[in-house]
């Protein structure tokens, strides 16, 4: 018997290369530890949490801003 795969389902993903300071490093890989993530679950919510405080519009699910009307 062949065991099927089935495709992964959830928003598209795209690569972020960035640099961060070494003392950023350790605390990201602290909480991802301590909270059994992912860097880049940790990394989507920081962000997501920066652009609302800035209110910076939200995209939809094809990575799009609305125009905004001025």
């Amino acid at each position: 018997m062949t065991a099927k795969l089935e495709p992964r389902k959830g928003p598209t993903k795209v690569p972020l290369n960035t640099r961060v300071l070494a003392s950023t490093e350790a605390r990201l890989n602290w909480l991802v530890n301590d909270r059994q993530s992912t860097v880049t679950n940790v990394v989507d919510v920081a962000l997501q949490e920066f652009f609302d405080r800035y209110r910076v519009p939200p995209a939809d699910l094809d990575g799009r801003i609305a125009e905004q009307e001025s």
